[in-house]
């Protein structure tokens, strides 16, 4: 009888070792309950999958929406989840009793989908763009400005996490609009047409009509940002024969005569008159010794070499482009740039005449030497300013003398004495 009970108190322990270890010794109390859910005589694996169960059932055609503007994107199931305190309130739920269960909504990867949200709405935005071909009719197109957007991807991170943390089922933001700097309308503004000047030549003259296409070819579309200064010479480069000028007519020193680049002045004194109109600033100019019939007394501006130039400068706060166009015989210079309700005009004033000197008189000139003696004339340039349409001033931008050209003739042959003798005789009787 002995060895019997030793045997089953044998049995007994074993048993009882085989239901600690299957947790039967772990079950909860009658009444135990956790965030409402009864776990009642439950182990603690199946307490907790009944817990886990009855959130899955609480999620269940449930959804976390997070909108931006008019896009909304949404989370479900599994990537929306509790997390809970689960480990704790089964811990507590072992002495019985109802316990809380603390739970927070989460997105799985919320981070991440945010990055992508934030990168699917990014916009790049863009100034208003100007292409400028001088060679064109309509040397400017004007490419339209585009607005840009984006979601500060920090904000919407914690608004998401936020809403989630109050059990909220949405958030809304808005993406950040980023206005461009310069629109289309501000773009067409900057490169209104400031002036245009136009001179004519004789186009039968064909080296200097060359020489006067050449230079416009050379100073076509340059460009003058604001506060920088341009120089005629710099810009067209030597005027020489290696580079394409041909011989034609020149002034020096009160006569025409024959010079590589003939007619280039022409062009410097067309670009000088629009850039007067334009309100550009004149540095340098240089009148002519003789008058020019392609513009009026003080208006003409005379290049050569090295020693003579044109220089502007812009101090107009915007940038400035130049046009030049030859078409039949005119050369016309067009120059654009910001705006303004600023106007010029000119007035060439002659204040006084200057006689010729009595023609040279030449044995046996040709034809073509002869001439007539043309007087000369002292004048005055100047620029009125218009504001509105308002004239609001008058400046003297210059005095000039130009020579007087003295005139050719051809000697008279001398008298045949013979001639002589005999209208002698006829007298006498």
């Amino acid at each position: 009888m002995r060895v019997f009970l030793g045997r089953m108190c044998a049995l007994a322990g074993a048993l009882c070792a085989v239901l600690l270890l299957c947790g039967a010794a772990h079950t909860f109390p009658r009444g135990a309950c956790i965030g409402g859910v009864d776990v009642s005589r439950l182990t603690r694996a199946a307490a907790a999958a009944r817990v886990r169960e009855a959130l899955a059932r609480e999620l269940a055609g449930c959804a976390f929406t997070i909108r931006v503007g008019g896009d909304a994107y949404v989370f479900r199931p599994p990537e929306l989840y509790y997390k809970t305190d689960l480990p704790a309130a089964l811990r507590a739920a072992e002495r019985g009793g109802r316990v809380p269960l603390a739970k927070r909504l989460c997105v799985a990867g919320l981070e991440r989908a945010v990055r992508g949200i934030c990168d699917g709405y990014y916009r790049k935005g863009a100034d208003a763009r100007i292409r400028f071909d001088p060679l064109a009719e309509q040397p400017f197109t004007i490419v339209r400005e585009r607005t840009g957007a984006y979601v500060d991807g920090a904000a919407l991170l914690r608004a998401a996490e936020a809403a989630l943390a109050a059990g909220e089922r949405e958030v809304c933001v808005s993406p950040v609009s980023v206005p461009p700097v310069r629109t289309a309308a501000e773009a067409v503004r900057s490169v209104a047409l400031l002036s245009s000047f136009t001179t004519y030549f004789d186009g039968g003259n064909a080296p200097r009509a060359h020489n006067i296409r050449l230079a416009a070819g050379a100073l076509n579309g340059c460009t003058l940002a604001p506060g920088a200064g341009f120089s005629f010479n710099a810009a067209t480069g030597a005027r020489t024969a290696a580079r394409g000028y041909r011989e034609a007519p020149v002034i020096l020193d009160g006569e025409y005569t024959p010079g590589v680049g003939g007619g280039v002045c022409q062009v410097s004194t067309t670009l000088y008159n629009a850039a007067l109109l334009a309100g550009l600033t004149v540095t340098e100019c240089h009148p002519h010794s003789l008058p020019v019939g392609y513009v009026e007394p003080s208006f003409d501006a005379m290049v050569s070499g090295s020693r003579c130039d044109l220089k502007l400068r812009n101090d107009l706060g915007g940038k400035v482009y130049f046009v030049f166009r030859v078409q039949g015989n005119a050369l016309c210079v067009r120059v654009y740039g910001r705006h303004s309700a600023v106007t010029f005009a000119r007035e060439s004033v002659t204040t006084g005449t200057i006689e010729p000197p009595p023609p040279k008189v030449r044995k046996g000139a040709a034809e073509s030497e002869l001439r007539e003696g043309k007087a000369g004339v002292t004048s005055e340039g100047y620029l009125v300013r218009y504001n509105g349409g308002v004239p609001v001033s008058r400046t003297l931008l210059r005095k000039d003398r130009y020579a007087p050209r003295q005139g050719v003739v051809r000697e008279a042959p001398a008298a045949d004495p013979v001639i002589n003798l005999f209208e002698n005789l006829a007298n006498f009787v």
